[in-house]
């Protein structure tokens, strides 16, 4: 999959959710709106109440989307005959689309009514779908091969001398400018370990790096950069600040998505538990939806 039809694909994922979102709640929105007491007044309440057809129906697909989501991508990491079967990044952003739109399906599926067993699991899915993106851009971080495989050290200095000699070669920086730029790539702030500290850094850089590479290369002195080349220039310095600052983290970032599972999968845990058990009960109870 190329970068583009793979940009396309995300926008496409990202466009059909969020207008499915919207068109839900501005079909709806008058019944959500209601207090709980004048809600059986409402003329589509056999709809819209929680074991209504229609609610009913987004609880179904939401939670169909939350688990077919953790399967493909847990099989896709876990289970080495399925390593080739395209990059991991792409089933980790499949499990992050369903993943987050599942939940809001949910929702809409308990009328925004939350109470007894069931809160806590959609309290436990909410805090799964919030350490997930926390997750994801710790993920993002850490350099990966081709394959999605992440990197060791090795791999990435020598992707880091790399740039430096694409640098220096054929754009004639010196190892004054190239300084420069890796100046750039350091850390204002080691003190601090916290993962808060960490992910600002990287935030922060991340919103901050093409301004501040463009702003060194128009003052490199003693270079003339032609200006169609000045932005390829940019590209490889801010690929190598990035990779600088990701090797100077790597442990670091490593150690916390360690512990980013210990939150993640007990929540994941608690919320599959309750959510099966709830199933159960509500089939027991006859509530099968239009089977």
């Amino acid at each position: 999959m190329n970068s583009f039809v793979h940009r396309f694909f995300v926008f496409l994922l990202l466009s059909i959710g969020l207008l499915s979102i919207i068109v839900i709640m501005a079909r709806n929105a008058e019944y959500y709106m209601l207090p709980d007491e004048e809600r059986p007044f409402h003329p589509r309440y056999d709809q819209l109440k929680p074991s209504g057809n229609e609610s009913h129906g987004y609880g179904i697909i939401g939670s169909a989307m939350i688990i077919i989501g953790v399967v493909t991508y847990s099989s896709r990491k876990r289970i080495r005959a399925f390593n080739q079967i395209g990059k991991i990044k792409y089933f980790l952003e499949f499990h992050i689309f369903l993943c987050l739109f599942g939940p809001l399906l949910i929702m809409y599926h308990t009328t925004f009514k939350f109470g007894g067993i069931v809160a806590v699991s959609f309290w436990s899915m909410a805090a799964v779908a919030m350490s997930g993106i926390v997750g994801r851009y710790l993920y993002v971080q850490i350099p990966k091969g081709i394959q999605g495989n992440e990197l060791d050290i090795k791999e990435l200095e020598l992707s880091n001398d790399e740039l430096k000699r694409q640098l220096m070669e054929q754009f004639g920086l010196d190892e004054i400018d190239i300084k420069k730029i890796d100046a750039l790539a350091a850390s204002q702030s080691q003190q601090s370990d916290s993962l808060i500290s960490l992910l600002l850094f990287f935030i922060i850089g991340d919103i901050t790096v093409r301004h501040r590479v463009k702003k060194i290369i128009h003052h490199l002195h003693g270079h003339e950069v032609d200006p169609s080349m000045a932005a390829k220039v940019v590209a490889v310095a801010g690929e190598r600040i990035k990779l600088l600052r990701r090797i100077q983290f790597l442990e670091k970032l490593k150690y916390y998505f360690h512990y980013w599972h210990v939150i993640h999968l007990p929540f994941s845990m608690i919320m599959f538990i309750i959510l099966f058990v709830h199933v159960g009960v509500a089939i027991a109870f006859g509530y099968t939806w239009v089977f």
